[in-house]
């Protein structure tokens, strides 16, 4: 896809912000939380082959790809970086099913962890965070610059979709050539927001399912201080870690709800509207400018989206909803 861009710093709004999904989930597993639950448990398939790649950071850590290349691949074909979610790394089951997808229809994959994440366990001194889009920056520039003939593009998932989002704001015009295209599933734009709905009694399984995660690899940060939402993890870690005053502090320069306005790279946006803790609105409400197109869907959950797709991708809807949009 190749960048659009208007002479103006702030392309118009579109008039038809938001495009409805044609998306039908099996009958019996249109709940939300079915379809959230599946995307986490689903099989994922073997992964593709791929190497490891460090990338080192301008702060003196580091992190790792893994970064998987097609035999027919040539340098004029496309690179695609996955960003993957909280919690999540290289072998989460979306990051390996779709990086074996990019594979076989010829695309070079990067699943990119964030930092201490994955591959990369171990190599850096800081954790990573919601707005984080340096290190992702980074990793963009030394593939690019490597392979400059290669268009390359983003798919981040949940929170590695903010990420690509605020990543792809701060890029504008001035490094147009870098990106050419990205898409953020089910991202939360509003990171204040979805840590409250998080904290919600309702929401009390995912929560404890993401905080079990985050404790994981978060031990040496955390210094064995208790945390039981996303805002006290905040906190505790990543407001001082990084220098914010406090975790509002943090959400307000991380989220980006407030920065669509400045995307110039070709963008697409997918939402559904029963996603359990991601407030849709947030996003569909937001203006944009006419790079970004949203997508929404009736139903879906958080990342799911499991229906019938076709005989390629059967139930994995998704998949075949961001195959079509790269290769359009």
């Amino acid at each position: 896809m190749a960048a659009q861009h208007n002479s103006n710093d702030t392309p118009p709004i579109n008039d038809n912000p938001l495009i409805n999904v044609d998306f039908n989930p099996f009958p019996g597993l249109s709940s939300p939380h079915i379809q959230t639950i599946l995307a986490c448990f689903a099989p994922a398939g073997s992964p593709p082959p791929s190497c490891p790649r460090i990338i080192p950071l301008q702060d003196g850590d580091a992190l790792c790809c893994e970064i998987s290349t097609p035999p027919s691949w040539t340098p004029q074909n496309r690179t695609v970086i996955l960003i993957h979610g909280l919690g999540g790394c290289h072998s989460a089951s979306y990051m390996v099913r779709f990086s074996r997808k990019l594979y076989q229809q010829g695309f070079r994959a990067v699943r990119f962890n964030m930092r201490s994440c994955g591959s990369g366990r171990g190599l850096a001194k800081l954790p990573y965070h919601g707005g984080l889009t340096d290190d992702v920056h980074c990793a963009m520039k030394i593939i690019k610059d490597e392979i400059p003939t290669s268009p390359l593009s983003i798919v981040g998932y949940s929170l590695g979709g903010n990420i690509a989002l605020k990543l792809a704001s701060e890029l504008g015009e001035s490094q147009s050539d870098l990106l050419d295209s990205m898409i953020a599933v089910c991202p939360p734009v509003n990171l204040a927001e979805t840590a409250e709905i998080m904290a919600k009694p309702m929401n009390h399984l995912y929560n404890r399912y993401y905080m079990h995660h985050l404790a994981q690899f978060t031990k040496e940060w955390t210094q064995g201080k208790l945390f039981s939402t996303i805002y006290e993890f905040d906190n505790i870690v990543t407001a001082p870690r990084w220098g914010f005053e406090s975790p509002a502090a943090y959400y307000k320069d991380s989220s980006s709800y407030d920065k669509l306005t400045k995307i110039k790279t070709p963008c697409h946006i997918l939402l559904a509207a029963d996603d359990p803790f991601i407030n849709y609105r947030s996003c569909a409400d937001s203006e944009r400018s006419s790079a970004v197109k949203v997508w929404v869907s009736a139903y879906g959950g958080h990342m799911g989206f499991f229906g019938w797709a076709d005989k390629d991708h059967r139930y994995y809807w998704l998949d075949k909803f961001l195959l079509d949009k790269l290769e359009a």
